[in-house]
């Protein structure tokens, strides 16, 4: 009868124990759900759902120049997907994009061999892994992002980091994403460290902040679809996809956090550090709210 028990009681525990990991996706889970379904909904019919999503955007408008309905994969293409004036654009600006010559430089500079003989390629046999960052690590107790992970082989290899955001790191990483297009993201949050680390990234997005008390959330899901002056506000879903991104504002490529860091400053706040902890929560949250969307990267933005 003991050992029956005993028997019971270890089996109760692994059932437990499988249970409690699987739930450190639950949550997450919902929310990205909720979060697709949100913008499908959104964008299924701009004209019909006028009231609901864009009230403040003339009917004329609508119907001549936003494009419905949109598919989960379309928001790859940020407010390329939805304004048919802004894609037509960049179009004609990607008929010779102008990230090819950095991507080139990416390539190079990822297959050139460092003091000791050895290359990027020593760190990544396949560069085609842009789909699995950031991940938490769960040795280290962090998020790690393509970007540290670039400069930690160089730092294997004795070589100098790279500065973040920009310049040759940035084409690295434009040469990273390029092998890795196609590739479905794929974020896992494996144990409750990584959970938290979710949960912070989803508070920095939806908090108000700055002089201007705007959030992520006010621009990137509310407002979403919607004009800013000359702007057409981007869809959240999908905006990791495309990075690193070069600029015509920028003038070169930039990273995910170059773009982040530059959001919220836009806020009236101050400007995070990259590779900060919080910049890293942030980017882990959004990126994981893609999660199954095919990666579409190095690619073009104002």
């Amino acid at each position: 009868m003991l050992k029956k028990l005993i028997k019971i009681a270890i089996i109760s525990m692994i059932s437990g124990t499988i249970m409690f990991a699987a739930n450190f996706n639950a949550q997450a889970e919902k929310d990205r759900k909720a979060f697709v379904n949100y913008f499908l909904m959104k964008f299924k019919n701009p004209v019909l759902n006028r009231a609901k999503y864009f009230p403040y955007v003339p009917l004329k408008e609508l119907k001549k120049n936003y494009i419905y309905p949109l598919k989960f994969q379309d928001f790859q293409n940020g407010s390329l997907a939805w304004y048919k004036p802004s894609k037509e654009q960049f179009a004609e600006i990607n008929d010779f994009p102008p990230y090819e010559i950095p991507l080139d430089d990416g390539e190079a500079l990822f297959k050139k061999p460092f003091a000791n003989g050895r290359t990027y390629s020593s760190c990544f046999p396949n560069p085609a892994i842009k789909q699995n960052y950031p991940y938490y690590d769960t040795h280290r107790d962090e998020i790690v992002t393509i970007g540290m992970a670039v400069n930690e082989c160089r730092a294997i290899n004795g070589e100098k980091p790279l500065k973040y955001g920009k310049g040759d790191l940035a084409k690295v990483v434009a040469y990273i994403a390029f092998k890795s297009r196609g590739k479905k993201i794929d974020i896992k949050i494996p144990n409750a460290k990584a959970a938290k680390a979710y949960e912070a990234g989803k508070k920095i997005f939806y908090k108000q902040r700055g002089y201007l008390t705007l959030s992520c959330a006010e621009c990137h899901v509310k407002s979403s679809g919607k004009r800013l002056r000359a702007e057409s506000l981007s869809p959240a879903l999908g905006d990791t996809t495309e990075m690193p991104v070069y600029r015509l504002k920028w003038g070169g490529l930039g990273t995910l956090q170059r773009r982040l860091a530059g959001c919220i400053k836009q806020t009236g706040s101050e400007k995070p550090k990259l590779q900060s902890k919080p910049l890293k929560q942030l980017a882990y949250f959004l990126t994981y709210m893609s999660n199954g969307m095919k990666l579409f990267g190095p690619d073009t933005r104002k």
